[in-house]
């Protein structure tokens, strides 16, 4: 069954709610930068604002324009994918339990704190009944929301699907993680602006839907997930999602990885991608969009993005280069050589 991402919508360290990062990106040198949030009383009433953090106003605000572009009133599926949820809120919960020891705790807090909130708040926006679920697999969470809307439509049980990916940074998540070298940028070279990656936060929503039509970014033909793979299970998965694409390895016009400039996130790439892809040209995005563990979904709206214009820009190359017209990108990524996930988008249209 075909299956088409008919559109998407970001927010992040990028010009929000544009795709103007595909002809003007903006290039930060800063280790941790928060997401440059639009004004959102623009779509927003003022009491929505005011009870809601920033991640869901987020993924409210995405979620609405992504089903505006595509014409969609109601989705019949809202998937999300999330690392750490509204970390924020859980951080004032917990704080809040320490200061007042234990006493006169805000409600809010804690139940805009659990992971599945996302999810509930855009549906309690859209008013929509359908199906809703919520995955928290770190830096895999976006992928396995993507087979989960695969399988949905596969069974034949849903025809449109919103799928986000949303995550947020404060002081004490960078702190921790920093302790334990997520944020080992020491492959940074401040000279080179592709090199240059930095703890960021995410929030994407894109509409998946089983018909296409000349707006559509692009199709997914598939998703492979495996759990600490050998290099030869690693190839065989490959094979079988070229295989039910019906293409070869040789079709594929790029392959996008999950670079961050941290020497132990890299060196995996290093060694897997010349073995597995040979010298097929080499994307990445970290270095626009940020580290998070819901970075994929950025990476597969940018490789839609590509798809749709038929043009990969130099900036998200490798090599100095620009390829056009592309038909395939294989997304390659893996959060700390444990979960690994292949995901093919293909061009709809000639």
């Amino acid at each position: 069954m075909a299956i088409y991402i008919q559109s998407a919508t970001q927010i992040s360290a990028q010009n929000p709610l544009t795709d103007e990062w595909f002809e003007s990106p903006l290039y930060h040198d800063e280790k941790c930068v928060l997401s440059n949030d639009p004004k959102f009383t623009d779509y927003l009433t003022p009491i929505m604002s005011r009870r809601m953090c920033n991640l869901l106003k987020r993924a409210i605000v995405t979620s609405r324009l992504t089903l505006q572009k595509a014409c969609v009133k109601m989705p019949d599926a809202i998937i999300t994918g999330t690392g750490l949820g509204c970390i924020e809120n859980t951080e004032k919960f917990l704080y809040s339990i320490w200061e007042n020891e234990e006493k006169f705790l805000q409600p809010s807090y804690f139940m805009q704190s659990t992971h599945n909130i996302i999810s509930a708040a855009i549906a309690i926006d859209l008013k929509c009944h359908g199906y809703n679920t919520t995955y928290v697999h770190r830096g895999a969470s976006f992928e396995n929301a993507l087979l989960d809307a695969i399988m949905q439509f596969s069974q034949h049980k849903i025809g449109t699907a919103l799928v986000g990916g949303y995550d947020e940074l404060t002081p004490d998540y960078y702190i921790f993680f920093d302790r334990i070298g997520i944020w080992d940028f020491s492959k940074r070279d401040t000279s080179l602006p592709k090199t240059i990656c930095f703890a960021g936060e995410a929030a994407v929503s894109m509409l998946l839907r089983s018909e296409k039509n000349e707006q559509t970014l692009c199709e997914l033909n598939g998703v492979e997930i495996m759990y600490r793979p050998t290099t030869e299970q690693l190839r065989k998965s490959l094979e079988n999602l070229l295989n039910q694409a019906g293409c070869t390895l040789s079709e594929i016009d790029a392959v996008a990885v999950g670079t961050n400039s941290n020497p132990a996130n890299d060196m995996i790439y290093e060694d897997i991608v010349p073995q597995l892809f040979g010298n097929l040209p080499v994307m990445q995005y970290k270095h626009l969009f940020g580290q998070s563990f819901i970075s994929p979904a950025l990476g597969t709206y940018a490789a839609a993005i590509c798809l749709h214009k038929q043009l990969i820009p130099s900036h998200l190359l490798t090599r100095d280069e620009n390829i056009s017209p592309v038909k395939r990108i294989l997304l390659y990524n893996h959060y700390r050589n444990k979960s690994h996930t292949f995901a093919l988008l293909t061009r709809c249209y000639d």
